[in-house]
């Protein structure tokens, strides 16, 4: 009798077939060989007259049991001999039929990555399937890692690119909403470290361009508001530390331009009010001191 599909006699005179081993098959009946399955197919039991395609996501070489799942990072069709790298910007587990892009937030930078790497700090990707990260430009940072976009930095706050964190302004400079630089108060305005905008300085002080704070006007000194220098008071008048105006001295006193305070006249001297000096009585006349 001829021997089964699947089975086969090499010799003459046979007295029984002899099945297929795994791997092969033979498709005809009266086989005197069996032939290994073809790369990209199997055969997992003996006696086998056909073989399997692998699944998709396997593979094999020819005469063998079985198929190999792919790694992690590699993909296959069906009947696939061997199996593809994933693409830069594309991952997958294993035994996959094909790569999954990666989230906007991550990226793969090889390829045969089986897993997305998170943009760290400082860095965003608002695309998929990408192979590198972005850096947060000036003005904006993100602290957080895996992010699709930067957060703008508040008013007061800057940022070189790249910057995980916004710095605020230091004292003396402030900042817009978005801002990579601060930039110094003009004269006679102040800001606090961190500051969205300057502050006009009061009447009475006075501030340089950049100055973290207004400095009160010295005794015998005034200033209006804004002012970026204290003038001195007239001779004849006078004014404390941190004066907006200066006050005529009373009659029988003098003062000097500058001055902090007004003097009184000597005995036998007088003056009348907003004097700059004191005059010597007439004969006849006397004054106390």
């Amino acid at each position: 009798d001829a021997c089964d599909a699947g089975t086969y006699a090499d010799t003459e005179g046979s007295a029984s077939c002899t099945s297929c081993g795994a791997g092969s098959y033979a498709s005809s009946e009266g086989s005197t060989a069996c032939t290994d399955c073809p790369a990209g197919y199997h055969s997992s039991s003996t006696g086998a007259s056909s073989c399997a395609a692998c699944d998709s996501g396997y593979y094999s070489r020819s005469g063998e049991a079985s198929c190999t799942k792919c790694s992690g990072g590699e993909y296959s069709g069906v009947n696939a001999t061997t199996c593809q790298l994933c693409p830069v910007g594309r991952t997958s587990p294993t035994g996959a039929s094909e790569c999954d892009a990666c989230d906007a937030g991550t990226y793969a930078d090889t390829e045969g990555s089986a897993s997305c790497t998170s943009c760290s700090a400082g860095t965003f990707l608002n695309a998929t399937g990408q192979a590198a990260c972005n850096e947060c430009p000036p003005g904006r940072a993100q602290s957080s890692t895996g992010q699709s976009e930067c957060t703008e930095c508040e008013a007061g706050k800057r940022s070189d690119s790249g910057a995980a964190s916004c710095d605020s302004c230091a004292g003396g400079k402030f900042s817009d909403s978005a801002a990579q630089n601060c930039t110094a108060c003009l004269g006679g305005t102040y800001a606090t470290a961190g500051s969205p905008a300057c502050t006009a300085c009061e009447a009475g002080t006075y501030a340089e361009a950049g100055s973290s704070a207004c400095t009160k006007c010295d005794g015998g000194e005034w200033s209006n508001a804004s002012a970026t220098s204290c003038s001195s008071c007239d001779a004849g008048r006078y004014s404390g530390t941190g004066a907006e105006s200066c006050t005529d001295c009373d009659s029988g006193t003098y003062s000097e331009a500058g001055s902090s305070e007004c003097t009184k006249c000597d005995g036998g001297t007088y003056s009348a009010a907003r004097a700059t000096s004191c005059s010597s009585c007439e004969s006849g006349t006397y004054s106390g001191a």
